[in-house]
């Protein structure tokens, strides 16, 4: 019987700071948030009065001496259209990051309820393949054997040799379906948890 190294899963946290480190989905989304912030900083400047300061020297010929000039600005933000426009921009905006972390938590809680089922079910899978290895696989060989000795020492009938065989075999089968499920889950869930 093959023998597979099986990744054990009961180790693995599923918090929302793991999902906010390790999938590039909810990163994506951590980043629109910074973006939006920073729109909002840009828009809430546009409201604040810029304040600006020159100097020039122009070099002087024919023995005029050298010209400076300092120049002080302020620009204001006058138009009352211009200032609700950007008020309207930083409230938009502010909209926006909510709704963004909204949608941020949302997937975070999807991931990790997923996460915690699978964690779970990959938990009862192993105990079942490990029953089938460690007690079910080796009783029926045993019978097998034993009914292969019988029936070449004329104890016993063929069709039991056969029944012996075939449950065995199925079995088998069913061990191999068992295991498949597991590693199908075990590779779903480090999907979800985007484990390279």
């Amino acid at each position: 019987m093959h023998h597979f190294i099986l990744q054990h899963y009961s180790s693995f946290q599923f918090d929302s700071t793991a999902f906010i480190s390790s999938r590039s989905d909810i990163k994506a989304i951590e980043r629109e948030i910074q973006i939006a912030g920073l729109q909002q900083e840009v828009e809430r400047a546009k409201l604040k009065p810029e304040f600006g300061l020159r100097f020039d020297h122009m070099f002087g010929f024919g023995g005029t001496p050298m010209q400076y000039s300092l120049m002080g600005m302020v620009r204001l933000p006058m138009a009352k259209w211009s200032s609700r426009a950007a008020t309207a921009n930083v409230q938009s905006l502010r909209y926006k990051a909510e709704s963004l972390q909204q949608e941020k938590l949302a997937m975070v809680n999807e991931a990790s309820g997923m996460a915690t089922g699978m964690k779970y079910e990959i938990q009862a899978k192993q105990k079942q393949i490990r029953l089938y290895e460690d007690n079910i696989i080796p009783a029926l060989k045993k019978n097998f054997q034993t009914m292969q000795i019988a029936y070449q020492n004329n104890t016993e009938e063929l069709f039991e040799l056969y029944d012996a065989w075939e449950t065995l075999n199925m079995t088998q089968l069913q061990y191999l379906d068992q295991l498949s499920e597991l590693l199908t889950t075990g590779s779903e869930l480090e999907r979800i948890l985007e484990i390279k």
